[in-house]
């Protein structure tokens, strides 16, 4: 606040913290500054100058009636009137004269005390919100004592009021700024000024805000705790579908052996195994089945071990030559079966040279390959499997290709999945669809990898394995 003011209704100011005469001298003696006097007065004039050059807008009509400002009265002073109107009573009550005679020698005219002791009427009106000038806020009120009537009001310090207001919606409105207005839509309610929002401020302005930096991290985790969640879910019904899909398989899978485990052995055990032919034929039939249910048991347990340390066990490193050699030699019985010769081509380096893997991995990795090329290589252009060798550098790339109908090209992607088999492949061989999934893990266990070739017609396969370096 700048300045505490009244104006007559023939136009003069004055202000409580100007005084003049005596009341100047004494104030100056006693309570203030003389300094603090000066300013005030420098004030005081300069209100009276803006106060003449036009009339001062406090709201309140110039027919000011009792009626019309009785809506507005403040209430403490109401009080503060019926107050001392009870005191008149009681002081009034006090002087009346006994109930019992007087003698006429000691009566005497006592004078009216209610008269004498009535104060006069105050009534204040609200105070009014007003502009003078430019940017000049005055806060105007009408008070009439008894018959006399004025203004008084405040004159505040706007510039000052206008930076404590913005301040405190700073952290919802960083841009926002008052502007005075003389229309009543969009003011405040107390003071005629609208609050806007500055258009010039960029997008970067309100995220650096305070409420913009809890607003953006509020999306953030909402947006993270949404993916989470939909990663999560999707984990879930991934791995509830391959835990049936591998119930499934094994179940169908050990039954067939199983089966013929039992069979064979009933007949051994009856009176149809008293023929040698029969009885070699059976014990053949139960050798082939218990190595079958021996193989699906070992690349359940394999697939399981999958990511864990070999450590405790042994290794053995043997040359490319040997392993294919042996790999050839383990699946002899199913190429003869199925009626399709193996043929090893070297297109580049020494075959001798030594993968630096464990040779019962790298066996089992062109098992598992030979043995999807006799399952699924019906009808084929070729009867045979082509195992080409590549060796460069410090990697062996061992290649596996047969001439059948391939795989679909909407298969491709799923290959490599666990448990996965192509749909016209289900009804026409068995397996458990983990074939691929076991020799890619395994190779990318020992640090190389498997993938699927491009090729025209039939599937083709390379392993990459490391070599042992030469000395």
């Amino acid at each position: 606040m700048r300045l505490h003011f009244e104006v007559s209704d023939t136009g003069i100011v004055t202000s409580p913290q100007a005084p003049d005469g005596n009341l100047r001298d004494l104030a100056e003696s006693e309570y203030v500054a003389a300094d603090d006097v000066i300013a005030a007065e420098a004030l005081r004039l300069m209100l009276a100058e803006l106060i003449a050059d036009g009339r001062l807008q406090d709201g309140v009509p110039e027919s000011f009636t009792r009626q019309s400002a009785s809506a507005g009265l403040d209430l403490s002073m109401s009080s503060q009137r019926l107050e001392s109107e009870s005191i008149v009573e009681r002081d009034a009550r006090a002087f009346q004269l006994p109930s019992q005679p007087i003698p006429a020698m000691q009566q005497r005219q006592i004078p009216s005390t209610q008269t004498a002791f009535r104060p006069q009427e105050v009534v204040l009106g609200p105070l009014v919100a007003s502009w003078l000038g430019v940017g000049e806020l005055v806060l105007v009120r009408r008070v009439r004592v008894g018959e006399t009537s004025f203004r008084q009001g405040v004159w505040l310090d706007w510039p000052s009021l206008d930076a404590w207001l913005t301040e405190q919606v700073d952290d919802v409105m960083p841009t926002a700024r008052l502007v005075p207005t003389r229309s009543d839509v969009r003011s405040l309610t107390t003071i005629p000024v609208s609050l806007e929002e500055d258009a010039s401020g960029s997008t970067w302005d309100e995220l650096r805000s305070p409420l913009g930096v809890v607003l953006v991290m509020t999306w953030l985790a909402a947006l993270l705790a949404t993916i989470a969640i939909g990663v999560v879910l999707r984990i879930a019904t991934n791995l509830a579908e391959r835990r049936g899909r591998f119930v499934s398989a094994v179940t169908h899978e050990l039954r067939t052996p199983m089966t013929s485990l039992r069979l064979y052995a009933d007949l051994l055990a009856s009176d149809s195994a008293h023929d040698e032919d029969r009885r070699a034929r059976f014990v053949s039939m139960l050798r082939d089945e218990s190595a079958r249910l021996a193989h699906i048991v070992e690349n359940v347990l394999v697939y399981a071990r999958l990511g864990r340390s070999n450590e405790g066990g042994t290794s053995r490193r043997v040359t490319v030559a040997e392993t294919i050699e042996r790999v050839l030699q383990d699946q002899q019985a199913a190429l003869k079966r199925t009626g399709l010769d193996a043929r090893v081509r070297v297109s580049g380096g020494d075959a001798g040279r030594t993968i630096d893997v464990d040779s019962e991995v790298v066996v089992r990795i062109l098992g598992n390959l030979i043995e999807n090329a006799c399952k699924y290589a019906t009808p084929r252009e070729r009867d045979e499997v082509e195992i080409r060798i590549d060796m460069s550098g410090q990697v062996a790339r061992i290649t596996v290709r047969d001439w059948g109908p391939g795989i679909p090209p909407r298969e491709r992607r799923r290959i490599f999945e666990s448990f996965h088999r192509a749909e016209r492949d289900e009804m026409r061989a068995d397996g458990l669809g983990l074939g691929l999934a076991l020799a890619r893990g395994l190779a990318r266990q020992e640090g190389g990898d498997l993938s699927l070739d491009d090729v025209r017609p039939g599937a083709s396969f390379t392993v990459s394995l490391s070599l042992v370096a030469e000395s």
